[in-house]
Protein backbone atom coordinates (compact mmCIF):
# COMPACT_ATOMS: atom_id res chain seq x y z
CA UNK A 1 0.00 0.00 0.00
CA UNK A 2 1.28 3.45 -0.99
CA UNK A 3 1.22 5.98 1.84
CA UNK A 4 1.35 9.73 1.54
CA UNK A 5 4.76 9.89 3.17
CA UNK A 6 6.34 7.38 0.79
CA UNK A 7 4.79 9.17 -2.20
CA UNK A 8 6.22 12.53 -1.10
CA UNK A 9 9.67 11.13 -0.37
CA UNK A 10 9.82 9.47 -3.77
CA UNK A 11 8.87 12.69 -5.55
CA UNK A 12 11.34 14.77 -3.55
CA UNK A 13 14.13 12.38 -4.52
CA UNK A 14 12.95 12.44 -8.11
CA UNK A 15 12.78 16.26 -8.10
CA UNK A 16 16.27 16.57 -6.66
CA UNK A 17 17.53 14.00 -9.13
CA UNK A 18 15.93 15.95 -12.00
CA UNK A 19 17.57 19.17 -10.79
CA UNK A 20 20.95 17.47 -10.63
CA UNK A 21 20.47 15.92 -14.06
CA UNK A 22 19.43 19.26 -15.56
CA UNK A 23 22.42 21.02 -14.02
CA UNK A 24 24.82 18.35 -15.34
CA UNK A 25 23.20 18.54 -18.81
CA UNK A 26 23.55 22.31 -18.79
CA UNK A 27 27.23 22.17 -17.77
CA UNK A 28 27.92 19.45 -20.32
CA UNK A 29 26.17 21.43 -23.07
CA UNK A 30 28.13 24.60 -22.21
CA UNK A 31 31.39 22.65 -22.17
CA UNK A 32 30.95 20.97 -25.55
CA UNK A 33 29.59 24.20 -27.10
CA UNK A 34 32.68 26.14 -26.05
CA UNK A 35 34.93 23.32 -27.22
CA UNK A 36 33.19 23.21 -30.62
CA UNK A 37 33.39 27.02 -30.99
CA UNK A 38 37.12 26.98 -30.26
CA UNK A 39 37.81 24.20 -32.75
CA UNK A 40 35.45 25.70 -35.39
CA UNK A 41 35.43 29.50 -35.02
CA UNK A 42 33.44 30.06 -38.22
CA UNK A 43 30.64 27.65 -37.26
CA UNK A 44 27.07 28.85 -37.71
CA UNK A 45 24.41 28.46 -34.98
CA UNK A 46 22.83 25.63 -37.01
CA UNK A 47 26.15 23.74 -37.05
CA UNK A 48 26.45 24.14 -33.30
CA UNK A 49 22.88 22.94 -32.78
CA UNK A 50 23.51 19.86 -34.95
CA UNK A 51 26.67 19.10 -33.00
CA UNK A 52 24.76 19.40 -29.71
CA UNK A 53 22.05 17.03 -30.95
CA UNK A 54 24.62 14.44 -32.03
CA UNK A 55 26.49 14.66 -28.71
CA UNK A 56 23.53 15.02 -26.38
CA UNK A 57 23.92 13.61 -22.87
CA UNK A 58 21.37 10.90 -22.09
CA UNK A 59 20.82 9.26 -18.73
CA UNK A 60 20.04 5.54 -18.75
CA UNK A 61 17.74 3.83 -16.34
CA UNK A 62 14.20 4.36 -15.19
CA UNK A 63 14.30 4.18 -11.42
CA UNK A 64 15.96 6.36 -8.86
CA UNK A 65 18.58 3.78 -7.95
CA UNK A 66 19.68 3.14 -11.56
CA UNK A 67 19.81 6.85 -12.42
CA UNK A 68 21.68 7.76 -9.26
CA UNK A 69 24.26 5.04 -9.92
CA UNK A 70 24.57 6.28 -13.50
CA UNK A 71 25.10 9.86 -12.23
CA UNK A 72 27.66 8.74 -9.66
CA UNK A 73 29.66 6.87 -12.28
CA UNK A 74 29.53 9.90 -14.59
CA UNK A 75 30.68 12.26 -11.82
CA UNK A 76 33.48 9.89 -10.86
CA UNK A 77 34.65 9.75 -14.47
CA UNK A 78 34.60 13.55 -14.73
CA UNK A 79 36.36 14.17 -11.43
CA UNK A 80 38.95 11.43 -11.88
CA UNK A 81 42.48 12.75 -11.55
CA UNK A 82 45.48 11.32 -13.33
CA UNK A 83 48.01 9.48 -11.20
CA UNK A 84 51.16 11.49 -11.62
CA UNK A 85 54.60 10.63 -10.32
CA UNK A 86 56.24 13.16 -8.06
CA UNK A 87 59.06 15.07 -9.65
CA UNK A 88 61.48 14.32 -6.84
CA UNK A 89 61.05 10.56 -7.43
CA UNK A 90 61.99 10.71 -11.14
CA UNK A 91 65.47 9.88 -12.35
CA UNK A 92 67.32 12.24 -14.67
CA UNK A 93 70.42 11.98 -16.83
CA UNK A 94 73.10 14.63 -16.92
CA UNK A 95 72.87 16.45 -20.28
CA UNK A 96 75.87 16.58 -22.60
CA UNK A 97 76.66 20.28 -23.07
CA UNK A 98 79.10 21.31 -25.79
CA UNK A 99 81.85 23.79 -24.91
CA UNK A 100 84.29 25.79 -27.00
CA UNK A 101 84.35 28.63 -29.48
CA UNK A 102 82.30 26.79 -32.06
CA UNK A 103 79.85 23.98 -31.49
CA UNK A 104 81.26 20.53 -32.28
CA UNK A 105 78.26 19.56 -34.30
CA UNK A 106 78.48 22.75 -36.36
CA UNK A 107 82.24 22.64 -37.04
CA UNK A 108 82.01 19.31 -38.92
CA UNK A 109 79.19 20.36 -41.17
CA UNK A 110 79.98 21.43 -44.71
CA UNK A 111 77.52 23.86 -46.12
CA UNK A 112 76.61 24.25 -49.77
CA UNK A 113 75.43 27.83 -49.33
CA UNK A 114 77.53 30.39 -51.22
CA UNK A 115 79.44 32.96 -49.22
CA UNK A 116 77.80 36.34 -49.18
CA UNK A 117 78.98 39.88 -48.64
CA UNK A 118 77.25 43.02 -47.53
CA UNK A 119 75.78 45.09 -50.34
CA UNK A 120 76.50 48.80 -50.04
CA UNK A 121 73.19 50.56 -50.74
CA UNK A 122 73.53 54.11 -52.01
CA UNK A 123 71.51 56.41 -49.83
CA UNK A 124 71.60 59.43 -52.15
CA UNK A 125 71.75 61.99 -49.38
CA UNK A 126 68.80 60.52 -47.53
CA UNK A 127 70.62 59.02 -44.63
CA UNK A 128 70.61 59.12 -40.91
CA UNK A 129 73.77 59.88 -39.03
CA UNK A 130 75.38 56.97 -37.27
CA UNK A 131 74.86 56.77 -33.56
CA UNK A 132 77.77 58.01 -31.53
CA UNK A 133 78.34 56.96 -28.00
CA UNK A 134 80.31 59.93 -26.79
CA UNK A 135 80.10 61.65 -23.47
CA UNK A 136 80.01 65.45 -23.72
CA UNK A 137 82.95 67.24 -22.13
CA UNK A 138 82.04 69.21 -19.08
CA UNK A 139 83.93 71.63 -16.91
CA UNK A 140 83.32 73.10 -13.53
CA UNK A 141 81.46 76.38 -13.30
CA UNK A 142 83.57 79.47 -12.75
CA UNK A 143 82.98 81.01 -9.38
CA UNK A 144 83.15 84.82 -9.57
CA UNK A 145 85.60 86.46 -7.23
CA UNK A 146 86.22 90.11 -6.48
CA UNK A 147 83.92 93.10 -6.80
CA UNK A 148 80.62 92.62 -8.59
CA UNK A 149 79.77 95.41 -11.02
CA UNK A 150 76.15 96.29 -11.36
CA UNK A 151 74.68 96.83 -14.78
CA UNK A 152 71.91 99.13 -13.48
CA UNK A 153 72.69 102.55 -12.04
CA UNK A 154 70.80 104.17 -9.24
CA UNK A 155 70.60 107.58 -10.97
CA UNK A 156 69.71 106.97 -14.59
CA UNK A 157 69.81 109.93 -16.96
CA UNK A 158 66.53 110.34 -18.81
CA UNK A 159 66.03 112.63 -21.78
CA UNK A 160 62.42 113.73 -21.69
CA UNK A 161 60.62 116.11 -23.95
CA UNK A 162 57.88 118.36 -22.75
CA UNK A 163 54.33 117.86 -23.87
CA UNK A 164 54.43 121.06 -25.98
CA UNK A 165 57.54 119.83 -27.82
CA UNK A 166 55.86 116.50 -28.68
CA UNK A 167 52.76 118.35 -29.93
CA UNK A 168 54.81 120.65 -32.12
CA UNK A 169 56.78 117.77 -33.61
CA UNK A 170 53.64 115.79 -34.49
CA UNK A 171 51.95 118.94 -35.89
CA UNK A 172 54.93 119.60 -38.18
CA UNK A 173 54.77 115.96 -39.45
CA UNK A 174 51.07 116.34 -40.25
CA UNK A 175 51.59 119.68 -42.03
CA UNK A 176 54.38 118.15 -44.13
CA UNK A 177 52.13 115.22 -45.06
CA UNK A 178 49.25 117.55 -46.03
CA UNK A 179 51.52 119.68 -48.22
CA UNK A 180 52.87 116.57 -49.94
CA UNK A 181 49.34 115.29 -50.70
CA UNK A 182 48.25 118.67 -51.93
CA UNK A 183 51.11 118.73 -54.42
CA UNK A 184 50.30 115.22 -55.61
CA UNK A 185 46.60 116.00 -56.13
CA UNK A 186 47.16 119.53 -57.48
CA UNK A 187 45.38 121.41 -54.67
CA UNK A 188 46.22 125.10 -54.12
CA UNK A 189 45.48 127.00 -50.93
Amino acid sequence: MLTLESALTDTSYDLELEKIKNKIKQLYTNLITQTYKVSNPSASPEDIQNFLELNELEFKGDGFEEESEDLESLLEALSKEDDLEEVKDKSYEKPDVENGRELKSKSKEKTTAPTTKVVNIQSGGLFTPKDKNTIPKTSALKIPTGKIQRSITDNPSVNTLGLKDIWDEERNKLLALVQKRNKENGVRL
